[in-house]
Order: structure tokens, then sequence, then C-alpha cells
């Protein structure tokens, strides 16, 4: 154990290492480059100096002067368009171009030397874009070193212009000039000047006073740099800092998706409901949930909340309420009874006030029996008998707002085609970018659209309407949606091949559904007996004449005490119904062949209904069915 610890901490101090290491190099990659397009801006300028000079806008001695901007020219071009040429990944270029800029700056001030005063700061000021002290550092002592050689070269050995502050004639010295000659190159052909005292003047008043603010502003320069790569480091470390965080809420943002529920269809081998669910937080984790689960094989749970707040907190406090919910619906309790008892355990150390607004509803899948509780959530849309309207709730108090609240139940009966739309305020308090709410009246037009379709196409076809809605805008809270339909019973399809050999299959089919829905032996007994007969017909005439076996499709229905068959084929076109009764009181050579089957089935069942739609033959047979006992 102590081992792993030691392991993991290692790592993690390597990867900082390998992520400071990377940072820097990048860093020092663009700081390359920045310096590289200095360079030839440098360049540009140099050759703008020398076409100034050239024409003589600009006086300068051309034998000396010109030499050295044609040599900074070529200079400073050539290792710029190297570390281009590198894209700046080699370690020397730093060395390489701040000495080469420290060079022919300092060329230059030799022969334009107090014209050009601040070149000398340049090379420091360029450097620290590096963020590197001991880069900054060096480049200030080389540019003073160099500066101070530029200075005495520029006055000893004559290769700059002299500063006439600096030189001292001896009384009487009588100079000539003509029109065109300049006092200082007047002087420099006919005083004698003593050079060296010329420098002492020039180390004295121009160097020194020059070096003094040099220092100052290398000081700051170098300050300057070591803040940069500190900066570099604490931006690094809250990049690193924010990536982790956001790696945890991605992490908590997945746990809090696979909670919920999330796999549709959520029960495949249940064909009495259907149900389907979205959440969408406004940020990483929220503060919404839904839930829905077998209480047993009868009861189906249904649960939507919103916690108060956003974020993390929210969401911590939304696992403990849909924990509760759910270990306490499964108890078997009543909705109102989950409520209380999870309202209780809410409000226990909950000091910094979350509540929860939720809805929750216990459907007998059996009868459509639906009990349901509401604390302070949104009401649910019910689309009952065709009509879609809000489900009246009685208004009851929110979740952890009150400990000693108790909490009543409802009722209402569910018919085959009836649906339930849970949803949270995020739906309806949608803004646009009008300010306008989306609303509850949109809302219910919105699912009024929707007649017919699929409950996760609703839902997609829904949250399409409000995202539109809000176009333009940032989701400013989570949405949640849950749609259930109901299908009484269900409409169970299975497919056979339409084969004497498979009638074993329908009729097991057939009796295992009818035994789910407490069908009595008798009514058991004559429906077997009338699928027997119409599957046989099937079986032998519908298909006749084809290479392929055709096939049957079964489906059962049940609404109330009553079960719907519907016998299905693609085979020749057959109305069984058009046959006249036979006449059962005659002998079989009287009555002849034919007929009897459909009579069976005709009194085996309540009602008998055939279709010719399409290619397909539609045999419909009802019967009430009544409980054993």
């Amino acid at each position: 154990m102590v081992q792993r610890t030691k392991d993991s901490i290692l790592k993690r101090i390597e990867e900082e290492f390998v992520r400071t290491t990377d940072t820097l190099w990048e860093n020092e990659i663009q700081a390359n480059l920045f310096v590289a397009r200095v360079l030839l801006g440098t360049a540009l300028i140099d050759l703008v100096f020398i076409v100034l000079a050239t024409s003589d806008v600009l006086l300068v001695d051309k034998e000396s002067t010109m030499s050295v901007l044609y040599q900074a020219l070529v200079e400073l071009i050539v290792p710029a368009l190297i570390c281009l040429k590198l894209k700046g990944e080699r370690k020397w270029l730093k060395i390489v171009m701040l000495i080469e800029y420290t060079i022919v700056l300092a060329r230059v001030e030799s022969v334009l030397m107090h014209n050009v005063v601040l070149l000398i700061v340049f090379p420091v000021v360029l450097s620290i874009r590096y963020y590197s002290r001991p880069v900054t550092s060096f480049t200030a002592i080389l540019t003073i070193l160099l500066s101070g050689f530029a200075d005495y070269a520029g006055v000893v050995w004559k290769m700059g212009r002299l500063n006439l502050n600096m030189v001292e004639l001896p009384i009487g010295t009588v100079l000539h000039f003509n029109d065109t000659t300049s006092l200082r190159d007047v002087i420099m052909s006919q005083a004698s000047i003593d050079y060296q005292q010329v420098w002492l003047h020039t180390l004295q008043h121009y160097y020194m006073p020059k070096l003094i603010l040099f220092a100052m502003i290398s000081t700051i320069c170098t300050e300057i740099a070591k803040r940069g790569r500190l900066a570099i480091f604490a931006q690094q470390e809250e990049t690193a800092q924010s990536e982790r965080i956001k790696t945890e809420l991605n992490i908590a943002s997945d746990i809090q998706a696979n909670m919920l529920p999330n796999i549709f269809p959520a029960f495949p081998e249940r064909n009495d409901f259907d149900i389907y669910a979205t959440m969408n937080p406004a940020r990483e984790v929220g503060g919404d949930f839904y839930d829905f689960f077998m209480v047993d094989d009868d009861h189906l749970a249904m649960v939507i909340a919103d916690v108060s707040g956003k974020g993390t907190p929210a969401a911590l406090f939304m696992v403990i309420s849909k924990t509760l919910i759910k270990d306490h619906a499964q108890l078997g309790l009543s909705p109102g009874d989950v409520f209380t008892r999870v309202n209780r355990k809410l409000c226990d150390g909950n000091e910094s006030g979350y509540f929860v607004t939720a809805w929750m509803g216990i459907l007998d899948v059996r009868n459509g029996e639906l009990t349901y509780v509401n604390a302070g959530h949104n009401p649910p849309v019910m689309k009952l008998d065709g009509e879609t309207k809000f489900l009246q709730c009685r208004p009851q108090f929110v979740l952890a707002g009150f400990e000693n609240f108790q909490y009543r139940e409802e009722k209402i009966t569910l018919h085959e085609g009836d649906r339930i739309f849970l949803y949270t305020d995020g739906a309806t308090e949608a803004f646009n970018a009008k300010g306008e709410l989306y609303g509850e009246n949109r809302l219910i037009e919105c699912l009024k659209q929707q007649s017919g379709k699929p409950i996760d196409e609703v839902l997609n076809n829904v949250k399409a309407d409000i995202y539109d809605f809000a176009k333009g805008t940032q989701q400013s809270d989570d949405l949640t949606l849950l749609a259930f339909d109901y299908k009484r019973g269900g409409v169970m399809e299975r497919e056979f091949e339409a084969n004497d050999s498979r009638l074993h299959e329908v009729l097991a089919f057939l009796e295992e559904e009818l035994e789910k829905h407490d069908a009595g032996m008798k009514e058991t007994m004559a429906l077997t007996l009338a699928m027997e007969e119409a599957f046989v017909n099937v079986a032998h005439y519908a298909y006749e004449g084809r290479p392929e076996p055709g096939k049957a499709w079964v489906c059962l229905s049940f609404d109330n005490d009553e079960v719907t068959i519907t016998l299905k084929d693609k085979g020749m076109p057959f109305d069984p119904l058009a046959m006249e009764d036979p006449n059962i009181n005659a002998s079989a050579e009287e009555r002849g062949i034919g007929g009897l089957g459909i009579y069976m089935i005709k009194k085996s069942t309540d009602s008998v209904d055939y279709k010719r739609i399409g290619d397909m033959n539609i045999l419909t047979m009802k019967k009430v069915i009544r409980n054993a006992g």
C-alpha cells in the first residue's frame, strides 16, 4: 500500500515535470519566432537608413557608416530566416539571435554614437519574451560590454561621429571654414585633438550615465522576465487545476447520468406500457433527476424532481433524494407515505437549506389505477381520453422544507392510449433572446401536435422546440423530460410461420397471455378453439400454390375484461365471413364442405370482423374474459 502511494506520488511529480517542460519549450519556440520577426523588422529599418543615407537625406560618414549598415542588414536577415526555416525549434537559436542582435546594434551605435543611445536597450527588452532571468541577465551583461567597446571604438579608433561636447581645443586654435564644410569636419581635420582625453570625457559624461540608466532598465527587465516565468507556472497550475476540475466534473456527470435509467426500451419484455426520459443539465452536473422502476410485477413507479440550486451541491442533494425515494418506494409504501418519510430524512441535517420539488406516481399496470403525490412540482401534462391537459394536483409543500409535513396522495384511472408527460421548470421557464418564457401554453400546444407519435419522438420534438425557442441564449436551467404511454395490456404481436407445425406455439402464446390477465377457464378454451380454427385455415389455404411458406402474425390487446385477437396474413384475399353459416342440424352429407370452422369461431367469440388492407388479410376476434373464480 505504501509503495503504491509512493509510486503514485512519483508519477504525479513526473507528469508535472513533463508538463512544465513542455510548456517552457512551447514558450521558447514562440519566443524564437517573435525574435526572428523583430530582427526582420530591424533589418527593414536598417534598409530605410541605407536609402536615406544614400540619398543624402541622412548625413552620415558614408565611408564607415554605410559599410556597417550593409553588414547589419545581412547579419539581421540571415539568423532570422534560419529561425523561421527551423520553426524556432532549436534551443541554440535564442543565444545566436540575441548575441547577433546585440553585436549588430553595438556596431551601429559605434558609427552613430549619441544619436542612437536607446539602441542598447532593445536586446535586453527583447530577451524578456523568453521569461528567463538567466537569458535576460546574460543579454544585459553582453550589451554593457559591447556598448562600452562600441563607445571606445567610436572615439579612440575614430569609427564614430565625433561628439563636439567632449572635445577641448587648445587656446589660440584657428579654424578655416568654407561654405560646405561642417564644424565637426573642420575640427577633426584642422584641430589637434587628444582622443584619449575625449574618451575620458565620453566615459565620464556619457558612458557612465548611460551605464547607470541601462543597469536600472536591465534590473527591471530581469525582474519582469522572472515574474513572467512565475506567471507561466501559475497559469500552468491554474490550467492543470481547471483540467482536473473539468475531468472530475465530467466523471461526476457520467456517474449522475448512469444513476438514471438510460437504456431504452426500459422494459423490452413488457408490452403493456412504454416509457422514455431525458435529462440535459445546464452545467456539467445538475440538480434535476427522473427515475422509474418496477416496485413489483404489477406496479410501476415514476418520479421526476428538481433540486434547488445548480452544480455540484445540487447534484449531491439529488443523489441523496433519488436514493431515498427509491428505497422507500420499494418497501411497498404508497406515494404519500414515501414522500412523508423521505421529507423527514431530507430535513434532518439540511443546514444548507436545499429543497426538492418532486412528483411521484405508482401505476397498477393491470387496471390503470395511478396513485400520485405532488411536492410543489410542475403539474404533469396528461393525454386522457384523447384530450391533452394539465393534471389537477393538490398543491403541497416541497421536500426538505418542513419536517412534519404529511403528504396526501390522489388517484386517477388510465385507459388504453392515455399518456403522461412529466417535466421540470427548465422546460416552461426557458427564455428566448427577447426575455420571453416558453410557458405552459406553448408546451401544451407542442404536445398536442405530437399526437400518435412514439413517446421517444415526442420527447425529442418537445426538446427541439424548447431549444429552438431559446436559440441564441445560454441554457439557464436543467431540462428533464419523461413520457409514459399506457397500452392497457399492450399490443403483443408475434410472428409465426403459417404451418400446422407452429400451431402449438401459437396456442401457447395465447394461453400464456390469457393467464396473465386472469381469463376464466371457459373463455380460455373458447378462444383457444377459435384461434386454432383461424390459424389452421391460414396455414392450409392462405399461401396455397406458393413455393415458400408464408407468415402469420398474431396480435393480442387487453382493455379491462375484453381481449382483442387479430390474425394477419399476406396470403390471397379471402373473406371468411362472406360464407353462410352451415345448418348444424343437417347431416354431414347434406351440410357439405366448408363453413363449419368460421361458424365455430363466431360461436367462441363475442364478435368477429374481417378487413383486407393492402396485401394483408386481417381477422379480428373479440371476447370478454371473466376472472377465474
